[in-house]
């Protein structure tokens, strides 16, 4: 961080605005601030931390006087600070809130506090202006901790070391070093390891738990199962083994019986199958024997249908003559009567008794005349169309030169009323210049507003699942002692189960004796496997609600984080600040639509005089077209009226006579083509007839009505031909049946057999078969649980050893980061890397402190545990060359205590610097402390200041020292008045 310009005005000791050029004196690298005693030294500093934090490091604790009592009630009270860190330069401008009188009655009102933050920036011509970034002391607060990244404290600590701090963090315990160097060298990471390491270690003690819970269940499935089938007897313990051997000899004793009872069915099934196969067959035989003779009877009664048959297929070679004549007498007809239509309808003019060929010829005639006259025809219907066209032309042309008149007289008005809005749009322009940034200060407010109600809203969710995660837990807790109670019960009643079972006379399952003397006593509460399984039901279910209101905790809480940072602030305050926005914000949008409309208007009115000319113009074209087409239209009128007269002839009109030739065309055509079609059609008769004759005389048939008779349509041709053949191939298929049937059963009696007897001996065979399967699989299902159950004991045994050793690695590893047992040196993993860090720092800093001690005094870092059991790691210690013994900072005087911070500040400065990606620290300002020096001592620590130059850092020194001021360039010097303090930045020659 490199501060470049600090502006003052109105703070304290400063009325008038005074400006300090820091990167002016940068040459020169360390400069004294010199002025006399209450001029306003250390105010240049104060105004600097103003800046930054909004407060002032000699006034915490006490009232806060920032405005400058030299300053009159209109005068303002502002420091700007222009600063870059990395790449970005930036620039804060503050103001306090104070009291002024009020500018209308008596009394004081308060000003309110603001600040501002800019960032510079590059615009796209290559110039470069400030942009907004936050405002608002709260915004800027928040966006400061974010650019600059050291907090108030920390900037004092190692940036700014003012009166009375100087110091502090040499002096400071463990706990204050760490959050410094934390902040610095971006640690947080490490603490993080730490909790997510320590959340994973409480993960896996739960998992363990689970493990365990688990394991005693299934070693209870695995009893229950045990005994259930008769593999434990009541004082036998858990072998897995030789469980595993008697439920093999169980499953392997039940198959074999399966096997037996399979060879059983099958001999007694397959009897069965074979006495009904026989049976089977008797019935098909009798069938078969039925069935032949309803055929035979079907025979006799198809004679009629053959003789038919025949007769058909007789007549098929004379049908296609037979059709041919009937469809040749059926034209004769049709065209016969077709003439004496076309007769009866006869139109006047035409002589019907002409001769095909002469009808064909006057047709032709018409034909031509109609021709000629149609051209006629068509200028007669145009005639009117030209007279009405011309009408409207005339009448158009009238019309167009009334517009002519209204659009030169419109123009005018448009032209006058654009002039006046030209005037307007210049002073709305002024009021909406501020809409963009009135603008997004809205938005951003809006969308702080929604995050800070979404913070209220997440917060009360947080409280709910506070106390959702709370009863959850006791949940868990009360489920599990439940259920170990149950467990504990189970296992202490099993000897009273078992005697509830004993009966006199039956063998005990467990030592099989016939006497029972002494059962053990009944359990009148037992545990049951249901009232078990319900346990383990409720504590899994406890479990699982547990993990999700712990997950819902989590996400709650990160929701309230995310929400308040986005926020940055609350409800209250940002309703506030989002209802002067929104006035703003309505004023410059008012002016902005004013502005649009006027403009929109402006731009109408252009484009409307535009169209006002552009219909001048066409009006002007339009009215030279009409004139035309009216000349055009009277010379087609004369045209078209001497064509018509002279088409016409007798006829009222072109058209009519037109029509009295088509008609007289149309029938004398249509008589000829009737006339020649009726011809046609005779001769065909008579060829048909012919043809016809001499196929009836080659045939069986004595003549053609015969034979006309005989016929049968396609169809039933082919339906009695295919019912005859399929009556054929039925019977002949019927004795085929039937004799093989005979054969087969040449030896079998006519009667039937009986299939009950066997059909007896098959059921009962399959019931014993169906109850030795079923005895196989309740056998085989318990030993697949048994194998299930002892499986997942097994891998259970098998993976918790694995995570039980992964367990005790993660909670020596987690206890070992955060600093417990068997870490003896109490020290955090962020401890530890910081540690490191401030070995480095006490390194470059007794580079510092052996020449401005002249060799005595180094600083140590010492790691020793802090009394009480407090966190150790950070410490230092100072060693006396002179004595040869450390002892703690507090015992040195106050001007070794001088020369041990300034050598402590300058090492922590070099090695933050130092580190890629941390915060470089390139301005550095101390506050007095030089007079504790004794001469020699202090030109030590002037020689000391003087070698970072070289590192390009600028120093600035408040100092009363005159030793000081003849050795170092005054850089500043600061005058006080009786109106105000003013700063001067001397233009010594070390400075140009």
């Amino acid at each position: 961080m490199r501060i470049h310009r600090v502006q003052i005005e109105g703070f304290g000791p400063f009325r008038e605005r005074q400006d300090v050029d820091l990167d002016a004196l940068a040459p020169s690298g360390v400069f004294v601030i010199a002025g006399r005693t209450g001029a306003g030294k250390s105010s240049i500093l104060d105004a600097i931390c103003f800046a930054l934090y909004g407060t002032v490091p000699r006034y915490d604790g006490v009232d806060r006087r920032l405005r400058s009592d030299h300053c009159g009630p209109d005068d303002p009270t502002q420091v700007t600070l222009e600063f870059s860190t990395g790449s970005d330069r930036w620039r804060i401008s503050r103001s306090p809130d104070y009291e002024r009188p009020k500018r209308r009655g008596t009394g004081m009102t308060v000003v309110a506090a603001d600040a501002l933050l800019e960032r510079l920036e590059t615009d796209a011509d290559g110039g470069e202006r400030w942009v907004g970034y936050a405002a608002g002391p709260r915004d800027v607060g928040h966006a400061i901790d974010e650019v600059v990244g050291l907090s108030h404290q920390q900037f004092l600590q190692v940036i700014l070391l003012a009166q009375n701090r100087f110091s502090q963090f040499l002096l400071a315990g463990n706990t204050d070093r760490q959050r410094v160097l934390r902040t610095l060298f971006g640690t947080q990471i490490y603490e993080d390891y730490e909790k997510r390491l320590d959340e994973r270690r409480r993960e896996s003690e739960r998992e363990q738990e689970r493990d365990t819970g688990h394991l005693q269940s299934l070693q209870s499935d695995i009893e229950t199962l045990a005994r259930e089938a008769g593999w434990l007897v009541p004082d036998e313990t858990v072998d897995l083994e030789r469980l595993a051997a008697r439920a093999g000899y169980d499953l392997q004793t039940r198959a074999d019986a399966v096997d037996r009872a399979e060879e059983a069915l099958a001999a007694a099934e397959g009897e069965h199958a074979r006495v009904r196969q026989l049976r089977e067959q008797q019935q098909q035989r009798n069938a078969a024997r039925e069935h032949l003779a309803a055929i035979e009877i079907e025979s006799e009664r198809l004679g009629p249908d053959r003789v038919l048959l025949e007769r058909a297929r007789a007549a098929e070679p004379l049908r296609a003559a037979i059709e041919e004549a009937g469809r040749a007498h059926a034209d004769v007809e049709a065209t016969g009567k077709s003439e004496a239509s076309i007769l009866a309808d006869a139109v006047a003019g035409v002589d019907t008794a002409l001769t095909v060929d002469e009808l064909f010829a006057a047709a032709q005639a018409l034909t031509g005349d109609i021709a000629r006259w149609q051209d006629a025809e068509d200028a007669e219907q145009q005639l009117a169309m030209y007279r009405a066209d011309l009408n409207r032309a005339t009448t158009q042309a009238e019309a167009v030169r009334a517009v002519l008149a209204v659009t030169r007289d419109a123009l005018t008005v448009a032209e006058q009323e654009r002039a006046r809005l030209g005037d307007e749009i210049e002073k709305l322009s002024i009021a909406a210049a501020g809409l963009d940034a009135a603008r997004a200060e809205s938005e951003d407010l809006a969308m702080r507003l929604v995050a800070a109600r979404e913070a209220e809203t997440a917060a009360g969710e947080l409280v709910d699942a506070s106390a959702d995660r709370l009863t959850a837990s006791r949940a868990v807790e009360e489920a599990v002692a439940a259920w170990g109670q149950l467990m504990r019960r189970r296992l202490a009643g099993f000897a009273a189960e078992l005697a509830d079972g004993l009966t006199d006379d039956d063998p005990c399952p467990v030592c099989g004796s016939l006497d029972h003397p002494e059962p053990a006593p009944s359990n009148h509460d037992p545990v049951t496997d249901a009232v078990l399984a319900a346990a383990e039901e409720d504590r899994d279910r406890a479990l699982a609600a547990d993990r999700e209101s712990a997950a819902r905790h989590t996400a709650v809480t990160a929701r309230v984080d995310a929400a308040r940072a986005r926020a940055r602030g609350s409800v209250d305050e940002l309703h506030a600040r989002q209802r002067e926005s929104q006035s703003r914000l309505e004023l410059a949008e008012r002016a902005t639509e004013a502005l649009d409309r006027a403009r929109c208007l402006r731009g109408e009115l252009e484009a409307r005089e535009n169209e006002l000319r552009r219909e001048l113009d066409e009006a002007a074209a339009r009215l030279t077209e009409l004139d035309t087409a009216r000349t055009v239209l009277g010379g087609r009128i004369t045209e078209a009226e001497e064509a018509v007269a002279t088409a016409r002839g007798p006829f009222p009109s072109v058209h009519a006579r037109i029509a009295d030739a088509e008609a007289r065309r149309r029938m004398a055509q249509s008589l000829a083509e009737a006339r020649r079609a009726h011809e046609l059609a005779l001769e065909r008769v008579r060829d048909a007839d012919r043809e016809l004759d001499a196929g009836v005389a080659a045939s069986s048939f004595p003549d053609a009505p015969s034979a006309r008779a005989a016929l049968l349509t396609p169809m039933q041709l082919e339906d009695l031909s295919s019912r005859l053949s399929d009556h054929d191939a039925a019977k002949r298929i019927a004795k085929e049946r039937l004799l093989e049937l005979e054969l087969q059963l040449a030896d079998a009696p006519d009667d039937l057999i009986d299939t009950d007897a066997s059909l007896r001996e098959a059921t009962a065979a399959r019931e014993t078969w169906q109850r030795a399967v079923a005895e196989l699989a309740a056998v085989r299902e318990r030993v697949a649980r048994f194998g299930d159950v002892r499986a997942a004991i097994e891998r259970l045994n098998q993976d918790g050893e694995q995570r039980r050793e992964r367990h005790r690695m993660l909670v020596r590893l987690a206890d070992t980061l955060a600093g417990r047992a068997p870490n003896t040196m109490r020290m955090t993993l962020e401890t530890f890397v910081l540690a490191a860090e401030l070995e480095e720092i006490v390194a470059a800093a007794n580079l510092r402190l052996a020449d401005m001690s002249d060799g005595r005094y180094r600083l140590e870092h010492t790691d020793a545990l802090a009394r009480r059991g407090a966190a150790s790691g950070l410490g230092l210690h100072v060693h006396d060359a002179y004595t040869g013994r450390s002892r703690p900072p507090q015992s040195l005087s106050g001007g070794e205590t001088f020369l041990a911070s300034l050598a402590l500040a300058l090492g922590l400065a070099e090695v933050v610097t130092s580190r890629a990606g941390g915060i470089r620290l390139d301005t550095l300002f101390i506050d007095e402390g030089f007079g504790s020096l004794d001469a020699e001592t202090l030109e030590l620590a002037l020689r000391t200041l003087d070698d970072l130059r070289s590192g390009g850092r600028t120093i600035g020194v408040i100092s009363h020292v005159e030793a000081m001021k003849e050795q170092l360039p005054i850089g500043i010097l600061v005058e006080a008045s009786p109106h105000g303090s003013r700063v001067i930045t001397e233009a010594a020659p070390s400075l140009l």
